[in-house]
């Protein structure tokens, strides 16, 4: 293999995976230029568009929009390896987005974290409640402390049962 990104001349335990095929633990990393699929859903849309940015700059794929039900139909066509959900949204909440993303991908279904305003206490508990391993992000919250709790969701052994970013007053 050459330096830097695998070339088709490359054998094929070098080149990673085939065309079409998803390497989620590779891409969960991050590295040597992979990328994760994140879907960010937000009712917030500056929000929404900073999380984008960021993770864009991250160099992963973000894809975002405001509607849990577009955000289900996406996550259908091509299931994401993280999504960011915002707890508490008008019509379809993020607790419940999570519970239909499970029930429609199964085992495809992806990581989460909740993006909430809502006291840590209460949102610990729903969380502990439908997703124990998922882990929530504070708002208000720093870019900076986003981009780690990704980077933290998106390990191997994915985010602990804690905050992984409390927010800032």
């Amino acid at each position: 293999m050459t330096q830097g990104r695998p070339t088709a001349g490359d054998p094929p335990e070098n080149r990673g995976p085939a065309p079409g095929t998803r390497d989620a633990s590779r891409r969960r990393q991050g590295v040597g230029g992979a990328v994760a699929q994140v879907l960010i859903v937000d009712d917030t849309d500056i929000v929404r568009r900073a999380i984008e940015l960021a993770l864009r700059r991250m160099g992963h794929a973000a894809v975002s929009t405001c509607d849990a039900g577009e955000a289900l139909a996406l996550a259908r066509r091509n299931p994401p390896d993280l999504a960011l959900l915002d707890f508490r949204m008008p019509g379809m909440d993020g607790a419940t987005l999570f519970q239909e993303l499970r029930a429609a991908l199964g085992e495809r279904c992806p990581r989460v974290l909740f993006v909430s305003a809502s006291p840590p206490d209460e949102v610990a508990r729903e969380v502990e409640r439908i997703a124990p391993a998922a882990g929530y992000v504070r708002k208000p919250f720093h870019l900076d402390d986003l981009v780690r709790a990704v980077g933290e969701a998106l390990q191997p052994d994915g985010p602990p049962r804690r905050a992984l970013a409390e927010g800032s007053p």
